[in-house]
Formats: structure tokens, C-alpha cells, sequence
């Protein structure tokens, strides 16, 4: 019997793990998406636009996205969703910058005459310290969106994803 019990609390969190998961993977990849279409990603990579994108079309962006999320949310659902977007976007902005003047910063080191590893290693801390930040930043709006869907939304969002997965 407890076993029983111990298998269905683990079978539990597993779930919820992977929906955590799934939420990351989402909101991730949507973030993702945003920083791609707003800017030069560096190493070769361009975004289709050049520049920021102007606030109509982040909102715009940001609409599309929760509408993907949760097309089952209410009005109040996706609005409160857009907010937490929004607020995540603006957050990330600086940090984007820092992580595309750090790709600039890196090229130049590796163009320049003679390597600078003592200062290719700063760089490398502060660009894994920036993705630290952007990924702490993510979860947090990922952890918020969660608690504004239901665990049915959840759920539904979950089996959207599976049937979206490339093997």
C-alpha cells in the first residue's frame, strides 16, 4: 500500500515536472523567436528585422504567443499572460543587448593580432552570467504563467506541445 501511495506522489511530480517543462520550452522558444525577429544574434545568425522592434509589434508578438498558449483562456487569462510577456520582454532587453556587445566584444578578440585568453575567459564569465540572468528571468515569467493557467490549460498545453515534437 505504501508503495502504491510512493509511485502515485512520484508519478505526480513527474507530471508536473514536465509540464514546468513544457511551459520553459514554450515561453523559452517564444523568447527565443522574439530576440531572433528584433536583432543580429551574432556568429552569422540575422534576425528578419533589423533594429528593435517598436511596441506595437512586440504587443502584437506578445498576443499571438499567449493566443498559442492558451487559446482556452479568458479575456482576463490572456491579458494577465500578456502582462507577464511584456514585463519579461522589457526585463530581457538590457540583457540581450549585454549578450549581443559580448558576441562583438568576442569576434574582436578572435580577430585581433595575438588571442587574449585571460580576457576571452572574462568574457566567457560574463556571458554565461548574462545567461544565467536571462534564464533565471524566463522561469520566473514561465513559474507566473503557470499559476495564471489552470492545470487543465496546462494539461492541453502539454499534449499540443507532444503533437508538435520532431523525433
Amino acid at each position: 500500500m505504501n508503495q502504491q501511495m510512493n509511485d502515485t506522489k512520484t508519478a505526480g511530480k513527474g507530471r508536473r515536472w514536465m509540464m514546468a517543462a513544457a511551459l520553459v520550452a514554450a515561453i523559452g522558444a517564444a523568447g527565443v523567436s522574439y530576440a531572433s525577429d528584433t536583432q543580429d544574434m551574432g556568429f552569422g545568425m540575422h534576425g528578419r528585422h533589423h533594429g528593435q522592434m517598436d511596441p506595437e509589434s512586440m504587443a502584437k508578438h506578445v498576443d499571438k504567443m499567449v493566443e498559442r498558449i492558451a487559446p482556452d483562456a479568458t479575456p482576463q487569462q490572456k491579458a494577465r499572460l500578456g502582462e507577464i510577456a511584456k514585463s519579461a520582454f522589457a526585463d530581457l532587453k538590457p540583457l540581450r543587448e549585454k549578450m549581443r556587445d559580448g558576441h562583438k566584444r568576442a569576434h574582436a578578440l578572435l580577430m585581433a593580432p595575438t588571442i587574449d585568453r585571460v580576457a576571452l575567459e572574462r568574457l566567457r564569465v560574463e556571458q554565461m552570467q548574462n545567461a544565467d540572468a536571462l534564464s533565471k528571468r524566463i522561469l520566473a515569467a514561465v513559474e507566473d504563467a503557470a499559476d495564471v493557467l489552470t492545470p487543465e490549460q496546462r494539461a492541453k498545453f502539454a499534449k499540443h506541445l507532444e503533437g508538435r515534437r520532431h523525433h
